[in-house]
């Protein structure tokens, strides 16, 4: 397998001399991600599926910073589930899998109630709210609910999910409200929400729920 294609370029993530393969024109991954990575904690031998996976970056450092049994990526764009493949096949990662399939119903495809952790990164805008696309589709896609919603996202999330596991998710703080309500809806309690103030006042938040979990939401500032 051609591990570099053209206009591709291998960016250091900064932990166990971990790579991922980016497209130099394309959509490529931020703090965000990161971010979402660091805030995950999975139970010894874990099984985690990451949701709109992109190009890996999250399921790639979850699976290095957690003891993890597997790892099945998510990613609807071809073109981004093939970069993953890449990365993980050039970082010589055996547990985790690439599945490139719309999001809706994946549940079907991959297994119901039988994953540990769900995270998920999603497009941030809502559909019908953006005044201008971005020129490019697959950063359009990344960017706004164009192929799935929030709704869907979370709906898929409490399928995939065992009674008891958790869903990670990272969004802008504009988000909130509907990540809270909507992870009511589906069974999933948020258990601690994560603001991560910016100096440009666009602060993002990132919430764990808890399937079937109680009511209690512990809240920190970063």
């Amino acid at each position: 397998m051609e591990i570099l294609k053209t206009n591709e370029r291998f960016d250091d993530l900064q932990f166990n001399n971990l790579f991922i393969i980016q497209d130099k024109d394309g959509y490529c991954f931020s703090s965000d991600a990161t971010n979402l990575a660091n805030f995950v904690h999975v139970s010894n031998y874990g099984r985690v599926v990451d949701l709109c996976s992109g190009s890996g970056v999250i399921g790639i450092l979850v699976n290095a910073k957690n003891k993890v049994k597997d790892v099945t990526l998510v990613e609807i764009q071809e073109n981004l589930a093939d970069m993953s493949k890449r990365s993980i096949e050039y970082n010589k990662i055996k547990n985790i899998s690439v599945v490139n399939s719309k999001l809706q119903g994946v549940s079907k495809i991959i297994g119901e109630g039988v994953f540990d952790v769900v995270t998920c990164n999603p497009p941030y805008k809502k559909q019908g709210t953006a005044s201008q696309l971005s020129k490019n589709d697959s950063v359009a896609i990344c960017k706004h609910e164009i192929l799935v919603t929030l709704e869907e996202i979370i709906l898929e999330a409490s399928k995939l999910l065992k009674f008891g596991g958790y869903f990670y998710v990272v969004n802008k703080e504009e988000r909130l409200t509907d990540i809270i309500c909507l992870c009511r809806k589906y069974n999933l309690e948020p258990k601690e929400l994560k603001v991560i103030e910016s100096i440009s006042g666009a602060n993002i938040v990132m919430v764990k729920a808890k399937k079937g979990g109680k009511s209690g939401l512990k809240i920190s500032l970063d």
